[in-house]
């Protein structure tokens, strides 16, 4: 699929998510309430899905802290080539693009959302408000949008893209498709069935990572890049000139 059929069906899913959403808010009660305790509160609070919320969030930002240190170390060393910095940024500014300026810096100190597991319905005492509702039922490190799961989409979708044409094993699309759904699906669950999100929470987190990674595409010129991916491998997996001769 070329990049503006891409683009197109962005909007359009995004535009799906927003009317659907807006036409039926009660969809985040609804879903939320599968994961709630009779009488208040959320099962997956009290279990090990906070371990596993935990160590995927840890993750992923490890991840990003890796990425951020190769770029460095590739200005400052000059390991890397223009192609190799752009391939390692890519991921890097789509995460902070969806989750630190869109999910954390704009949407969730402005729009006041309340988190589900603080709504009357759920045993606390804040009102339910439908996604992009401006609103003052929380002050700070509110609900709209997630930032963990905008991260998740961020860091996985680019990296998709990166390695993207050089899957040419039978089933090996499939695989990382599934890898990246995977991670991003499982993150998005977790943050519903603890209650600190909403389904829309989630899903416009989703599409804020996609939309990242979209934009930052041609302005990095991903698609070039990605190009010399295998002679990047090859040059990182060279031994050097000292270490050919046997120099220690």
């Amino acid at each position: 699929m070329s990049y503006q059929r891409l683009v197109i069906a962005y909007l359009l899913v995004f535009i799906l998510a927003q009317a659907v959403f807006a036409a039926f808010p009660g969809i985040d009660l609804a879903v939320s309430r599968l994961f709630a305790v009779e009488g208040g509160g959320f099962t997956w609070a009290t279990g090990p899905g906070r371990t596993i919320n935990l160590t995927l969030r840890r993750l992923g930002e490890i991840v990003t802290l890796i990425l951020i240190l190769a770029y460095l170390a590739g200005l400052f060393l000059s390991r890397f080539r223009g192609d190799d910095l752009r391939l390692v940024a890519y991921p890097v500014l789509s995460v902070a693009l969806a989750s630190g300026v869109i999910a954390n810096l704009l949407l969730k100190h402005h729009v006041g959302r309340a988190r589900p597991d603080t709504l009357a319905e759920f045993g606390g005492t804040a009102d339910f408000s439908p996604a992009w509702q401006v609103v003052q039922e929380c002050v700070r490190n509110c609900s709209f949008t997630s930032g963990e799961v905008a991260l998740a989409a961020g860091l996985a979708l680019p990296i998709l893209a990166i390695l993207w044409p050089h899957l040419t094993r039978r089933g090996a699309r499939l695989l990382a498709i599934g890898a990246a759904v995977g991670y991003i699906a499982l993150v998005s669950l977790l943050r519903i069935g603890l209650g600190r999100h909403f389904l829309s929470d989630a899903v416009f987190s989703v599409l804020f990572g996609a939309g990242a990674a979209l934009a930052l595409y041609p302005v990095l010129r991903i698609d070039a890049a990605r190009r010399h991916l295998p002679q990047w491998v090859e040059r990182r997996s060279r031994p050097q000139s000292g270490e050919r001769r046997g120099v220690h």
